[in-house]
């Protein structure tokens, strides 16, 4: 789900990202690749806020180096929260009382002369986890697909508007970096059996 673009907020550790500083599951973030110079690859920052859910993140952070790496448009941070967390980011900026999988926040910052940044992609660690098991899929094959859904948001697809070019750009790249398969895709086939042709 992609929000409109905003001024992005900081971290107390000096990242962008829509912080949360009063929440209690803050774990603080780790840089994937800095890029001191602008020909270097574009950064990625993982943050972890949530404690319901431990796992080995270092699979996730060297996704978001291969995607940082394949795609090339910039850098972006990715927040790993709890449902309560998501649900507070989607009453206040979707007007929906419930908590998401993703959630996009395009970034209006782009640095003259350096890498730009793109936004920053919130994600719900908890309900990843019960589409996992829903899909029957790996709990990191969902998160990898629920970051490249952020991504392509962050870079200005949207597919409740773009008539299908947001689905196989998400299916194209779901194929190189070797997802067993897309949240679109999943989302097109599971309505299609259920007689409605649309993908949210």
């Amino acid at each position: 789900r992609k929000m409109k673009k905003r001024k992005k907020m900081t971290s107390k550790d000096g990242h962008s990202s829509p912080d949360d500083p009063g929440d209690p599951d803050a774990q603080g973030a780790e840089r994937t690749s800095p890029h001191p110079e602008p020909e270097d690859p574009p950064e990625t920052v993982l943050i972890n806020r949530q404690r319901m859910i431990r796992r080995d993140w270092r699979p996730v952070r060297q996704f978001l180096d291969r995607l940082a790496t394949g795609m090339g448009k910039g850098s972006f941070a990715v927040m790993l929260v709890s449902n309560r967390t998501m649900r507070r980011y989607n009453r206040q900026f979707r007007s929906r009382n419930e908590a998401t999988d993703v959630l996009s926040f395009p970034s209006q910052e782009a640095g003259a002369g350096r890498t730009e940044c793109l936004g920053d992609i919130l994600l719900s660690v908890e309900m990843a986890e019960e589409n996992a098991r829903r899909y029957r899929v790996a709990p990191e094959d969902e998160v990898r697909a629920l970051i490249l859904h952020g991504l392509l948001h962050l870079l200005g697809y949207d597919h409740e508007t773009d008539r299908g070019q947001m689905a196989r750009m998400e299916q194209r790249w779901g194929r190189k970096l070797g997802l067993p398969r897309t949240l679109l895709h999943r989302n097109y086939a599971g309505r299609k059996r259920s007689g409605d042709g649309r993908a949210t």
